[in-house]
């Protein structure tokens, strides 16, 4: 069983769910270090329902991110989130803590990156005593932890620690060689910070005292630090996430969604089928344009989609609105299907969500086997001729990892959809693609910031890699969503998706 993940606000949790949350940090914080008298030396740290209620739970700022295996709570990052007049946003984590069985398995690090992976946030930062904890917290948002910056964000970390419980803003220890604060929490310091490579917190920021915590935060006026490697690992991290992005589009409230009966239309004006054909889906999304084929009477549909949470969306309207239609969660480029199909949909830049062409490339090959001889397939990509025609940022990522870094980020997924903003992607000249960073916060799953690239296609292009695999183009042209009867020039403004139909 996989882990899921969730976000929510923390007063909204239920009296079980406080108690889930208590159990996980009383068996796996830590234990006591025996430097205060309450509590004697290799006592387990506590924390009943009750204490999490009075610290956190009168404060609509502060969230809750959990990771759970079925209903088990395996880990649970506790954080403020404030935007600050004047400042900016900003986040501080109060707690973390993961279940001891599960550690190493990156739990922790993807709980923390919902509290510190928004790109656009002014501060982040926290109170802890573990090394581990301050290396994420650099590694995530591309910066140093800097007492000097610390020391000139020194007022927007008062205005924070007002909503902080449990630390005190008249206790805090900075200078050239220290920068701590006073929590009058007591636990064993972690093993990990005698690491060698970890040392440098407390060479930077002082060997802890007892009662104190270092205080650590990097902000956004800050150099940004990364290399050619770290890059790398933070695409390929980004790439992993492609399927959690996709599925957190909400389809059914954006606009260009809106028009596929129209779509519908065109299609059935196009290809010669019988109601009692069967008809692929590749890509289906929620399954809309499945389920506008069986409100018209077609009775051999099959969805197929990577997303589990897609397909069980498809799943449910189906069975809202009595449609026969079948629904699987499956990778289109490698689905081989017993049985050929009439007509194959792939619309909507299922070809050219993949980083790698040779991805792309699959999708078209498996079209090819899965489709009947005579059979029709029906594509649509995205319009890379109007994309450079408007593009504002255009740069080599290996030259210049910053482009990438600071471009701003956005909803557009999670709201509209209209992924040709100017302003809001860039054209990597390195490979091609086209980059944007993706924000959900609001629908809660977890807290997340990704970085999409997507493959987009002339027309002569897309064009070409059909033909190389035998098919027929019966019809090619430049189109708006929901109004593909109409054909425009390339590099209209509407003109944001190619369609094809092409015949094997």
């Amino acid at each position: 069983m996989e882990y899921r993940f969730i976000t929510r606000r923390f007063n909204s949790l239920s009296d079980d769910e406080l108690r889930k949350c208590s159990d996980l940090y009383s068996k796996n914080y830590g234990k006591y270090s025996g430097k205060d008298h309450r509590f004697p030396k290799g006592q387990r740290i506590s924390m009943g329902v009750g204490l999490y209620k009075r610290l956190y739970a009168a404060n609509g700022n502060i969230l809750i991110s959990m990771c759970f295996k079925g209903d088990r709570l395996l880990g649970q990052a506790i954080f403020l989130h404030k935007d600050i007049e004047n400042v900016g946003k900003c986040s501080w984590v109060l707690q973390l803590v993961v279940d001891s069985h599960y550690r190493g398995r990156h739990i922790g690090s993807k709980l923390l990156q919902s509290a510190w992976g928004f790109s656009d946030y002014h501060a982040w930062g926290l109170a802890t005593a573990n090394a581990i904890t301050i290396k994420t917290l650099e590694s995530v948002t591309w910066r140093k932890v800097s007492i000097d910056d610390i020391s000139r964000n020194i007022s927007t970390i008062e205005r924070l620690i007002e909503e902080v419980p449990f630390v005190d803003k008249n206790r805090i220890s900075i200078s050239p060689e220290r920068c701590q604060v006073f929590s009058d929490f007591y636990p064993e310091l972690e093993n990990s910070n005698d690491n060698e490579d970890l040392k440098v917190y407390a060479s930077k920021l002082g060997e802890i005292e007892p009662g104190y915590e270092w205080l650590a935060f990097t902000f956004a006026s800050q150099e940004m630090s990364y290399s050619q490697e770290k890059l790398e690992r933070f695409l390929e991290f980004s790439e992993s996430q492609l399927q959690d992005a996709y599925s957190r589009m909400d389809m059914p409230v954006q606009k260009w969604t809106k028009g596929t009966g129209n779509e519908i239309d065109f299609i059935l004006s196009h290809v010669c089928i019988k109601e009692q054909d069967s008809v692929l889906d590749f890509g289906c999304g929620q399954g809309r344009h499945s389920l506008e084929l069986a409100k018209r009477g077609f009775t051999n549909i099959t969805g197929i989609d990577f997303s589990d949470s897609n397909v069980s969306k498809a799943r449910h309207s189906a069975h809202e609105q009595n449609r026969s239609v079948s629904f699987v969660s499956a990778d289109v480029r490698k689905i081989r299907l017993g049985k050929k199909s009439k007509l194959i949909l792939c619309l909507y830049d299922v070809i050219g969500s993949f980083r790698d062409q040779a991805d792309n490339a699959r999708i078209v090959a498996s079209i090819k086997h899965n489709l009947d001889k005579d059979g029709y397939a029906v594509v649509s990509v995205m319009n890379m001729e109007l994309t450079e025609s408007i593009a504002s940022n255009k740069d080599s990522i290996r030259n210049n990892p910053h482009s990438l870094l600071a471009l701003p980020p956005s909803n557009t997924m999670a709201s509209s959809g209209d992924v040709f903003k100017p302003e809001l992607f860039l054209i990597n000249t390195d490979d091609g693609l086209v980059y944007r960073k993706e924000q959900f916060a609001d629908d809660q799953e977890i807290f997340a910031e990704y970085v999409v690239a997507d493959k987009r296609y002339a027309k002569r292009e897309i064009e070409t890699m059909f033909v190389k695999e035998g098919f027929t183009i019966v019809e090619s042209r430049y189109v708006q969503a929901g109004h593909w009867d109409i054909p425009l020039d390339a590099t209209d403004f509407r003109a944001k998706e190619i369609l094809l139909v092409v015949k094997r």
